[in-house]
């Protein structure tokens, strides 16, 4: 009866999968002249462009909404790097090319053909999309920040009539570029929403916490990491599949990136995350300093991670890279929340 039930979800989740092929053929074939604006949110809307770019540059205005949106966007982004490292889903062009390759006579009868790019080439699993739930979490908690400095009712209709413009865009160009499912995109959407609202939810409890009880949790998921791939290896699973099945059907391998590896992406959460752990207790309502200071202090620690990035160990062994960039991601979101404040407060002190 068990293996009954097994067979009809297996057989259900499949059908699924076909139809949503239908969906990426749909928005390829009739969407191809947004093509540009597809690939510039794809490369300049991705988590890692949040975490170095853009949470910084709203960081100028406001230290208050710097230090909401990192510490919240950076729990976000540690649930997605969780799941995709824990169970990583197929993606679009991998589910139709083991389908071809497996000559399933259903799939071949439909007739569904998807363009590969090379933004298409994608080393981590599909679900949730990261795309979705960490620009849906920036967009959130930003309109969340203006609305409540705006009275006005049509403003906040305006406002978020923008966000679900650009969750719409965020969503069609995942699809267009085929590195994932609508489901992977709605779901990633949902869950961050849902994170947030649980992150608000015990807000008080998670700041009375002290340092050493949120570094303990850090060090406690990356143990739960590591545990899995142990696990994984133990029950005859491949911890690397999804890169191992980036490998394989990716047109041109250079067109895949180490940044995008499920490994790298979990690294980079955790040690953003530890550097808000060091950060606590947190100050989402400092003091005012000088928007010069500000935008200077900024600058200079962007400068600095920057030189960081492009030195970073790529040659020296996986555990030297891995450990290079949790520690630099640590550091960055440390600075940025704690260290550059209390040099600007001294300053204009």
């Amino acid at each position: 009866m068990d293996l009954e039930v097994f067979r009809l979800a297996a057989d259900s989740y499949h059908h699924l999968l076909n139809a949503e092929l239908h969906i990426n053929e749909w928005v390829q074939e009739h969407l191809s002249l947004a093509e540009p604006l597809f690939r510039f949110i794809s490369v300049y809307l991705e988590p890692g462009t949040l975490f170095n770019v853009l949470i910084p540059l709203m960081g100028i205005l406001s230290q208050g909404l710097l230090t909401q949106l990192l510490y919240m966007i950076t729990v976000v982004s540690t649930v997605s790097s969780l799941e995709k490292w824990i169970y990583p889903e197929l993606r679009p062009l991998w589910w139709l090319r083991e389908l071809y390759a497996n000559g399933n006579r259903n799939a071949i009868r439909s007739g569904i053909a998807l363009q590969s790019h090379d933004l298409s080439c994608e080393t981590s699993g599909g679900l949730p999309c990261a795309h979705s739930m960490s620009l849906m979490a920036f967009l959130v908690i930003l309109s969340s920040h203006l609305s409540l400095s705006s009275g006005c009712r049509n403003r906040k209709v305006l406002l978020y009539s923008i966000v679900g413009c650009c969750m719409i865009s965020v969503w069609l160009s995942r699809l267009y570029l085929a590195t994932e499912f609508l489901h992977q995109c709605l779901l990633g959407s949902y869950i961050a929403i849902s994170t947030l609202s649980n992150i608000d939810r015990h807000s008080d409890y998670l700041r009375s916490r002290r340092r050493i009880h949120l570094v303990a949790i850090v060090l406690l998921l990356g143990s739960l990491a590591t545990a899995v791939y142990f696990i994984k290896l133990r029950l005859g699973f491949d911890p690397h599949w999804s890169v191992r099945q980036a490998f394989k059907w990716c047109p041109e391998p250079t067109y895949m990136r180490h940044e995008g590896s499920p490994i790298f992406l979990l690294t980079r959460d955790l040690g953003n995350l530890m550097g808000v752990a060091l950060s606590v207790p947190l100050e989402l309502k400092p003091r005012k300093s000088s928007l010069s200071r500000r935008f200077g202090g900024i600058l200079i620690v962007e400068i600095f991670n920057h030189i960081l990035r492009l030195y970073t160990p790529k040659q020296h062994g996986r555990f030297a890279f891995l450990a290079f960039e949790f520690s630099r991601n640590a550091l960055h979101s440390l600075t940025l929340i704690k260290i550059l404040p209390k040099l600007i407060k001294e300053k204009v002190a």
